[in-house]
């Protein structure tokens, strides 16, 4: 099973998310992402790929994108960062 961690970042963006139906859909994205790490986007923001660098991969949790990165020979997924969709860039 793929082990998930989450960088404190991303504990403290979902901590400000105020709607439970929103709260649950970003639950229930990570459950996918657990079970297919590989499944996110590549389509990266410039801005996120200089703070993060080549390998993140992208979910899209209206309105909100995840981040994280898939490490295949550790079987684990870091997510870095859920972030507005507007503001990823």
């Amino acid at each position: 099973m793929t082990k998930m961690v989450y960088s404190p970042r991303f504990a403290w963006e979902l901590s400000r998310v105020t709607s439970a139906r929103v709260e649950q859909k970003i639950y229930d994205t990570l459950d996918i992402i657990e079970a297919v790490p590989s499944i996110g986007s590549r389509n990266i923001p410039r801005m996120i790929q200089v703070e993060f660098g080549e390998g993140v991969l992208k979910m899209v949790v209206d309105p909100f994108d995840i981040f994280y990165e898939y490490f295949d020979a550790l079987d684990t997924v870091y997510v870095y960062t859920l972030v507005f969709q507007r503001q990823a860039r």
